[in-house]
């Protein structure tokens, strides 16, 4: 044990000097330690607010979108009455026309006719369990057509606004 003594005794500024040196680079190290956290807490509070832009604007273009669409569903229902109600009209018109055909005299029959050719032949289906397909039906289902493609091209010109290229 004397020997180390005797060692400590004659190197103990090298020794002190040493332990300095240690204290120091681990007083540097919890230092750089923690300005690494603060730097990482720093950019972690700064994702997290990306985070929250981010769910706020998806938030913003769903509420957006379902607006749009509760706005183009009411307009369609509005409209889709409106032609209803145009249908009913010109099913009455096209009843009080067939009404003043009858007293309109009848169209001779001829010789002169022409057969219909069976080659291309249309054939008139039903559309639903009795339901023959009819002028006032084709009129409604065009109507209807027409009504929802101006509504899709509504809701495209809209979405085309929301995300522009």
């Amino acid at each position: 044990m004397s020997w180390i003594r005797a060692f400590f005794e004659l190197n103990k500024s090298l020794f002190l000097k040493g332990l300095l040196l240690l204290m120091t680079f681990l007083l540097g190290l919890q230092m750089g330690q923690s300005h690494l956290q603060r730097q990482w807490d720093a950019e972690n509070q700064t994702v997290q607010i990306a985070q929250a832009k981010q769910e706020q604007n998806v938030a913003d273009v769903a509420r957006v979108q379902n607006q749009i669409s509760k706005e183009i569903s009411d307009d369609y229902r509005k409209k889709s009455s409106l032609l209803v109600s145009r249908a009913v009209v010109a099913e009455r018109v096209l009843d009080n026309a067939e009404a003043n055909a009858d007293s309109m005299s009848a169209v001779p029959t001829s010789s002169e006719r022409v057969d219909g050719d069976t080659t291309n032949y249309v054939p008139v289906t039903t559309r639903n369990e009795g339901a023959t397909l009819s002028c006032e039906r084709t009129m409604h289902d065009a109507a209807q057509a027409t009504l929802m493609l101006v509504e899709l091209q509504k809701w495209l010109l809209s979405q085309q606004m929301l995300y522009p290229r």
